[in-house]
């Protein structure tokens, strides 16, 4: 009985949604100075907390290689930027990315997705991009009902 007791409790521990807090981020400047990169996640480090909240997701300072600029402005295949995450990625993922370049500032991940295995697309929350006001078009690069998707 102790057991099953305490396998709720951990689940119910686990299942605690993060608290991502309204305006913690400004809203993106510039349609101009965003980009659609296709990079691999290398790291995330350095987290910044956006709120005192105990599930309060952090800005971490993701580092990516083997960056492919699909739209906007290009990315070296090296670069960093601060994402909004609950915790480090625990292996690298190739992950489609919407990078806000933020002059004298770091650059900041204002959507990301990762690829289907299956359909070998990359598909953005709309919630995500609607506040971004950018739709890009280019090779790969589908839009369906404002939806933002990437075929590799």
């Amino acid at each position: 009985m102790n057991v099953v007791l305490a396998l709720l409790l951990t689940q119910a521990v686990l299942n605690v949604p993060a608290y991502s807090p309204p305006g913690a981020l400004p809203p993106a400047a510039d349609a101009a100075r965003l980009s659609l990169v296709v990079a691999t996640t290398v790291s995330e480090t350095d987290p910044h907390p956006l709120c005192a909240h105990p599930n309060c997701p952090s800005l971490f300072l993701g580092q990516y290689r083997d960056a492919r600029t699909l739209a906007g402005p290009a990315v070296a295949p090296g670069f960093s930027a601060r994402v909004e995450m609950g915790s480090p990625w625990n292996m690298p993922y190739t992950l489609a990315l919407i990078v806000e370049d933020r002059p004298g500032q770091e650059r900041l991940v204002r959507a990301m997705t990762g690829f289907n295995g299956r359909t070998g697309q990359a598909c953005f929350d709309r919630r995500e991009t609607a506040a971004l006001n950018w739709m890009p078009e280019g090779a790969g690069l589908t839009n369906t009902n404002g939806t933002l998707c990437v075929t590799e």
